[in-house]
């Protein structure tokens, strides 16, 4: 941005009144860059030093009333952002995307109301405490185009929906009346940003959005989560396996000695029972008597 200004210079000694031509070079944000003076410069050069002296403070007082002549419609770069602290639904869901793959689904109640908590945080994504910055809440759906209001008779979301963020942070309490089943079975999702839209424009990095949500009548009964492995788990299984594998062989060790004893027994039996029949055989016999004399 170019700013010119022209004004005259007396130069005391020949009465002579130079015409000086200032030419400011300005960035976007308003900052002067570079002055050029064009035109009357070999006339101040020689006029007296109580003439330039006299210059001295036209030169500035030029300047001062260039710079705010100057306006500019840039983007105010700032650090502040929004960022989604705590985001509570009813009911967490797996539901099979169109390749095949499987991922989790949040899901909401229209007749019960959850929470969302954002944050104001500085590029260095600190939270900013000392700030007060009063937000909205708006209903999108999942590909971000805004939802239309089909009837009259109750708002799409209802709730807290406008939250002034102290110390850093804001807390909604929503609820999406709308039904995904009455929508094409669309999602939706939670839109915060500041409630002035200049200022939206200004910081765009002080808007957030949520994941997908589903907007349903009836939760049913919630899917237990699968086991999650812990710490170390395969040398868990491999201390179980191990344990197992001397299990079995102290069994088998046990069960080989059984069988050992078992023949041990079983010849006993033997030997005895062949005791029993020699001794009924000796009952058996007749005893022979002998004869008178």
């Amino acid at each position: 941005f170019l700013a010119r200004c022209c004004w005259n210079m007396a130069a005391s000694g020949n009465g002579t009144t130079p015409s000086l031509d200032v030419r400011l070079t300005r960035s976007q944000s308003g900052n002067i860059l570079d002055i050029d003076f064009i035109g009357g410069l070999s006339e101040v050069a020689g006029s007296s030093a109580p003439a330039a002296a006299a210059a001295a403070p036209a030169t500035t007082t030029a300047i001062a009333t260039v710079a705010p002549s100057c306006s500019s419609t840039a983007v105010v770069i700032s650090g502040r952002k929004l960022r989604i602290l705590e985001h509570r639904v009813h009911k967490v869901e797996m539901r099979t995307r169109e390749n095949g793959e499987s991922e989790e689904e949040l899901v909401v109640s229209n007749l019960r109301p959850f929470t969302l908590k954002v944050g104001v945080h500085d590029s260095a994504d600190v939270p900013i405490v000392d700030c007060s910055l009063p937000l909205r809440a708006t209903l999108l759906y999942e590909n971000g185009s805004a939802v239309k209001q089909t009837s009259l008779s109750e708002p799409l979301l209802v709730g807290e929906t406008d939250v002034v963020a102290l110390q850093g942070a804001a807390t909604f309490k929503l609820r999406i009346t709308s039904l995904s089943s009455h929508r094409d079975k669309q999602r939706f999702r939670i839109q915060v940003a500041p409630q002035e839209e200049s200022l939206t424009r200004t910081e765009p990095l002080l808007s957030v959005v949520t994941d997908p949500m589903k907007s349903v009548t009836k939760l049913g009964r919630a899917m237990p989560p699968p086991p999650l492995p812990s710490p170390g788990g395969d040398a868990a299984a491999e201390g179980v396996k191990r344990r197992c594998r001397e299990t079995l062989d102290a069994h088998a060790q046990s069960i080989a000695q059984l069988q050992e004893t078992h023949v041990q027994i079983a010849a006993e039996l033997e030997a005895v029972a062949s005791l029993a029949q020699r001794a009924v055989r000796a009952k058996a016999e007749p005893t022979s008597v002998a004869a008178p004399v």
